[in-house]
């Protein structure tokens, strides 16, 4: 069997367990943690917004509000961090196939952050936080998510 990696994540937290036999426990090859995603806004912001002085209005200031906030940053900055591990990780073939297993909106970011080349490695995602689970039970999770999913596509074909 090729070797499977299974990423499991939330905006918080990234585990990364190594597949190789369906029957063996999953071996965790990564561990990455983003604790500014646990902080509140105030404790990241430290300055005020910037400010502006506007034409025509008599040289009042505005102040200027940021487009993305600074805990929003962070989930990016954390998402490109494991995007890069796993880039990484695939140009020395230390994988074939991803699946990924995060919270509904941590899904979303990883997959707008993939190129299109880890992308091609992605076979299968499950948009549940298993974070705090055991990797036996990431595993037996994830087998059954993809055995349901491929019985529902077979039904689906059998029903045209």
């Amino acid at each position: 069997m090729e070797v499977t990696w299974l990423v499991v994540a939330n905006r918080s937290r990234a585990r990364i367990l190594e597949v190789r036999a369906r029957n063996e426990t999953p071996r965790e090859a990564a561990d990455f943690v983003n604790p500014a995603a646990r902080a509140h806004e105030r404790d990241l912001d430290s300055d005020a917004a910037g400010r502006f002085y506007g034409k025509g209005e008599r040289e009042q200031g505005h102040s200027a509000a940021a487009s993305e906030s600074q805990a929003e940053h962070e989930v990016d900055r954390f998402t490109i961090e494991l995007r890069e591990f796993l880039d990484h990780a695939r140009v020395e073939k230390r994988f074939a196939r991803l699946w990924l297993i995060a919270s509904p909106a941590f899904l979303g970011h990883l997959r707008h952050a993939f190129h299109k080349p880890l992308r091609q490695c992605v076979e299968f995602e499950i948009d549940k936080d298993l974070t705090t689970d055991k990797p036996d039970d990431i595993l037996r999770r994830a087998m059954a998510a993809k055995e349901a999913k491929a019985a529902e596509g077979a039904e689906r074909s059998s029903a045209r």
